[in-house]
């Protein structure tokens, strides 16, 4: 029966990884042939009244209100889910910076393509916190850039097909004024996006370095999403961001610069037919499989994010188990304020968001002090995990009869020795395998740290998604990853806890010899 069950599982996992695998193959690369396909729709004004996809943080949904009438909005993480999306035919369009549309068009043939109408002329510049003495220093050097044509190469250079001229200079140079932090999303190829070995790079990241350099800084370069930039700007996470669009809202709340380079807003419309994948099913899965981990090394990105993901999920169990058993001996201490303010701590930490938790840490608690987010979210992930376990863990100790305490009293044990000997080893029997369940919930929790520039499986995912443009084949190696994972972390703590089991182990009676 136990071999039954067990084959059971291994094809119910194989189906379910075959199932996995023909999504992946749907939205592959399209024929060359596809690509003269007819747009789905062939101007600007037949998409009055329909639905178009923005990036999240996207100011361009105002411009298109302002162009056409009764249109619905939806916010993505990044472009490469909003093509994703006018690909499955759930929106009509999807709206970005021409630069950005066009290479997404150029990944995607056939299957969507760009409306030679624009929305509207856009300028982009870098922000900073209102009042920064460095709005009017990198205006002085944009200024003097545009003049001598350093702009004019830089654009050049970031928008043309060729990868192989795409470096970034060392600085190999002196900083008398110590290092600038730039914020950007990494999500918008050519301005910002993620490179071989993880490297941000793209237009601003040059720019701001060639600033820095003239400015007697170093530049660290950090990503984060898209609609957490102002917010690392704001509270001095980073000393400037960019670069972004510039509206009187936001202008309202911090300094920008002048404009680095003038663009357009573009539309990307589904093609007629959509696109026909190239190679049948597997050839487009190893199109996607080598775009995914081979090319540029991106890999190397996976395995980072997910060495990240363990670090803050093993640090915050232990911490959050260690949290938790400390609530358990504060209720227990009798001290009627103590337990209700571990009734406040579980209650505030049980009617909160995590993710709201773990921006408030960053960018308030910790916003003027220069933590790593990585143990911004151990912290964070120890207090939620720790209020859970607690309340698990007294649940367990209170259901323990009280005549057992009241027994090991008289037979003269202290309080504390009845708890230690008495009352904790069965309560642990019930609270484990609950504990084991809420540790791999956690684990699927810290999907959540790329708001606080904190890279981890999940962000290495949206980082390689916005550079290939591809959005199933990294989301779906990203859940294969996790099951994965997760299924070998509750297999290690199954082996723990049954080692823990004390109704496992050999008995012996003193005085009887084994022979």
């Amino acid at each position: 029966m136990k071999r039954q069950a067990i084959r059971r599982r291994l094809l119910a996992l194989i189906a379910a990884l075959l199932a996995v695998v023909s999504l992946v193959g749907l939205p592959t690369t399209a024929r060359a042939e596809d690509a003269a396909a007819e747009p789905a729709y062939q101007t600007l004004d037949e998409l009055a009244g329909k639905r178009f996809a923005y990036v999240n943080g996207s100011v361009y949904n105002q411009r298109v209100q302002e162009r056409l009438e009764g249109t619905e909005e939806d916010f993505y993480p990044s472009l490469a889910e909003c093509v994703a999306a006018v690909e499955a035919g759930k929106e009509d369009a999807a709206v970005q910076l021409s630069y950005c549309c066009q290479l997404a068009v150029n990944r995607r043939p056939g299957t969507v393509t760009l409306l030679p109408e624009p929305i509207a002329d856009v300028s982009e510049g870098f922000f900073f916190p209102k009042g920064s003495a460095l709005t009017a220093q990198f205006n002085e050097l944009i200024a003097r850039f545009s003049q001598d044509g350093t702009l004019d190469e830089l654009e050049a250079k970031w928008v043309a097909p060729d990868e192989s001229g795409k470096t970034l200079p060392d600085q190999d140079w002196d900083a008398p004024n110590g290092t600038l932090k730039f914020a950007t999303s990494g999500v918008i190829e050519p301005f910002s996006y993620v490179g071989e070995g993880g490297v941000p790079k793209g237009y601003d990241v040059e720019l701001a370095l060639r600033i820095a350099r003239e400015l007697g800084y170093h530049l660290d370069v950090f990503t984060i999403p898209m609609d957490s930039i102002f917010a690392s700007v704001d509270t001095g996470k980073a000393d400037f961001g960019g670069t972004l669009t510039q509206t009187p809202e936001r202008a309202s709340v911090c300094d920008f610069s002048d404009t680095v380079m003038p663009t357009t807003i573009s539309v990307i419309v589904a093609t007629e037919g959509g696109g026909t994948a190239e190679g049948g099913f597997f050839g487009g899965m190893a199109e996607s499989f080598r775009k995914t981990f081979i090319e540029e090394d991106r890999w190397q990105l996976i395995v980072g994010g997910l060495g990240v993901t363990v670090l803050i999920s093993v640090c915050a169990g232990a911490l959050g188990v260690l949290l938790g058993f400390a609530t358990v001996l504060a209720r227990r201490s009798g001290v009627r304020w103590v337990g209700k303010l571990v009734d406040g701590y579980q209650a505030l930490m049980g009617g909160i968001p995590l993710v709201v938790v773990l921006m408030v840490l960053y960018y308030v608690v910790f916003g003027s002090l220069d933590v790593a987010g990585e143990i911004v979210a151990i912290i964070a992930f120890t207090l939620a995990f720790g209020s859970t376990a607690g309340s698990t863990m007294w649940t367990a100790v209170d259901g323990i009869d009280v005549i057992q305490e009241e027994t090991g009293l008289a037979l003269g044990y202290t309080r504390q020795e009845v708890f230690r000997k008495i009352i904790f080893p069965q309560a642990r029997q019930q609270f484990t395998p609950q504990l084991m369940g809420q540790f791999v919930s956690l684990v699927k929790d810290t999907a959540i740290v790329g708001y606080i520039a904190v890279q981890d499986l999940t962000r290495a995912g949206d980082l390689i998604r916005a550079r290939t443009m591809d959005a199933f084949f990294p989301l779906i190696s990203t859940a294969i990853i996790y099951f994965l994972f997760c299924r070998l972390l509750a297999w290690l703590l199954r082996r723990v806890a049954a080692r823990l089991d004390v109704t496992n182990r050999p008995r012996t009676i003193e005085g009887v010899i084994d022979k």
